[in-house]
């Protein structure tokens, strides 16, 4: 029987049974009769209406039918009514606060329903607003002893009606004391255990989380008399120390709540970071301890290497990038990555720690410096990345800052080869040790070496038009780095170890790859194992490889195969133009004295 059909629908024994049915979902409602069967439900669930008849377990089974029925706009109008969400307000005890109406069942049911008529018809926020709606959530989400779920269906409303509302966020701010809010929630879920329950710590937090980002994202956009004269940037700062007293419970988030595994970048984490990306981050802004802050940068660092590692192909001898894993990786990693940013450019020890731990100087120069599954590596393979254009320019600028905003510094670290795209898009030129006139040194110990050049005797000049760059070299530079790397490859053979290479006391490195020169004598004894077929296979490649170098501009390299090409169709074309002229002077003369 459906729901509208019952005559006598004050007996809770009337209509248990239909109204279960359609909340189990063994009675599906179409759409001919959802109109009648909602219109229905709100009229007796309105304030003054024929639950009062009902039971506590009636009333919950007329709720949760209503929130199975509300899971679409059609038929449901009579929800989306100012009188519908006072209806719902009601149930919910945001009309009338008192302890038998907060935290029930019934509640809790009832904010399902809020929250989804609030996320279905953004039309319905306006009139919450004016029913004082989010005023009730906020100060019923300081109360401490709230359960889970009722934490999450507050900050989940709270969410909704606090997008770019700038009215709703400024009495959350000013009467309400919003910060004070969702301190009270955070604080409250790292003290509670995880209960495994349906509506879990990480769900509280993320909910929460996702409240606070709004809040921060529009404070400043407020007006407030006292701040009319403010810039941009001071109604920023003005932001960040209305909620610096969250900071710390931020930062314990990031490094108390285990991340997932094995991908880390998951909520809540990846809330509390996004939350991070709207403090100014400074040496004296950070409220928290230089211990807690050495905690908080090896549990973002530890994130990031984790999430390439799981994400992204690995594998040294790849030119491509890898699969995301169903994970769209230029959304939710550049966050990250701006976070560590903001931390470096504040400079001191928390750039230093960074640098320490994103470009260490022990780093294996045997092989290219993109090649191999150190955390290095990985950062560096994603500065030419062709597919994720949003890390490859924040993982760029990372490293860049790290490196003190210093080209040369960089180019030492990551190799020119890498770099080139990011710098000759800032117009940064090239650094003095790739020109050509000196190639730098690096000691036994992977040091930089402040006073000995020596000149490479490998034939690889880079062209001096690269300080002025004509073309975006973006689509190039994965190209470049892959065939100089392989160049390098090639050369070597069967390259030096790690134990030969302490043995000499000084190795030239070469700036493109970041690598070690090869040993001609390694060169030699791997050459002498080939057989000629193996040797011409070796020759064709390099020549390949030298024309891809060529055609991307970034090193003049001469391919003697290509230039006799060049040569012989340049002299085909001149003898061509020759005949030419002379067809075109007889067929003049033939015009003018006729054929003689």
């Amino acid at each position: 029987m459906a729901y509208h059909t019952i005559v006598d629908r004050s007996s809770g024994r009337n209509v248990a049974s239909t109204l279960q049915d359609i909340a189990n979902g063994n009675v599906i409602v179409d759409y001919a009769d959802r109109r009648s069967v909602v219109d229905a439900l709100m009229q007796d669930l309105k304030e003054g209406g024929v639950f009062k008849n009902w039971s506590e377990r009636e009333l919950v089974l007329a709720l949760q039918a209503l929130k199975i029925l509300g899971r679409a706009t059609e038929g449901c109008d009579s929800i989306f009514t100012e009188e519908g969400i006072r209806t719902l307000m009601y149930h919910s005890g945001l009309c009338k606060v008192t302890e038998a109406t907060v935290d029930r069942t019934s509640s809790r049911e009832t904010l399902k329903c809020l929250a989804n008529a609030l996320l279905l018809k953004p039309t319905t926020r306006p009139i919450f607003e004016r029913l004082e709606g989010h005023g009730q959530c906020a100060l019923l989400l300081k109360r401490p002893h709230l359960s889970n779920e009722s934490q999450f269906l507050f900050s989940r409303i709270l969410f909704l009606v606090t997008i770019d509302a700038t009215s709703i966020v400024k009495s959350l701010m000013d009467d309400y004391h919003g910060v004070d809010t969702v301190g009270v929630v955070l604080k409250t879920q790292l003290a509670r255990s995880p209960d495994g329950t349906m509506f879990s710590q990480s769900m509280v937090l993320s909910e929460a989380l996702k409240y606070l980002f709004n809040l921060m994202i529009v404070d400043p956009k407020i007006e407030r008399s006292e701040e009319a004269h403010f810039t941009r940037e001071e109604r920023t700062l003005a932001t960040a120390k209305r909620f610096q007293s969250l900071l710390p419970t931020i930062v314990s988030i990031l490094t108390t709540i285990p991340p997932s595994s094995p991908d880390p970048l998951q909520p809540p984490h990846s809330h509390a970071i996004h939350v991070l990306l709207n403090f100014p981050i400074s040496t004296s802004a950070l409220l928290v301890t230089r211990s807690q802050q050495a905690i908080l940068l090896d549990v973002l660092t530890q994130i990031l290497n984790d999430t390439l590692k799981h994400s992204l192909n690995t594998d040294d001898e790849a030119s491509t990038d890898g699969l995301s894993n169903g994970t769209e990786l230029d959304e939710i990693v550049p966050p990250l990555v701006i976070v560590l940013t903001n931390i470096a450019s504040a400079g001191g020890e928390g750039r230093a720690a960074l640098k320490a731990k994103l470009l260490p100087d022990d780093v294996d120069r045997s092989k290219p410096l993109e090649k191999g599954d150190s955390f290095s590596a990985r950062l560096i393979r994603r500065m030419t990345s062709m597919r994720y254009s949003r890390i490859r320019e924040t993982v760029s600028q990372l490293l860049f800052v790290v490196c003190n905003e210093d080209p040369a510094e960089l180019t030492r670290h990551v190799g020119y080869g890498n770099a080139a795209g990011f710098l000759l898009n800032r117009n940064l030129g090239v650094p003095a040790s790739v020109s050509g006139a000196h190639v730098e040194e690096i000691d036994d110990d992977d040091s930089p070496s402040a006073s000995t050049t020596t000149t490479p005797t490998t034939a690889t000049s880079p062209s001096p038009s690269l300080s002025k760059p004509t073309t975006p070299p973006a689509a190039t530079t994965a190209t470049t780095t892959s065939s100089t790397a392989s160049l390098s490859s090639t050369l070597a053979g069967s390259e030096a170890t790690s134990s030969a290479r302490r043995a000499a006391t000084r190795a030239a490195v070469n700036p493109i790859t970041g690598a070690y020169y090869p040993d001609p004598s390694a060169i030699r004894t791997a050459m002498a194992d080939m057989t000629e077929e193996e040797k011409e296979e070796e020759a064709g490649r390099l020549l390949d490889m030298i024309d891809k170098m060529r055609r991307t501009g970034v090193m003049e390299m001469r391919n003697p195969a290509l230039e006799a090409g060049l040569r012989q169709r340049e002299r085909e074309r001149h003898y061509e133009e020759e005949e030419r002229r002379e067809q075109e002077e007889e067929e003049a003369l033939e015009r003018e004295y006729g054929h003689v």
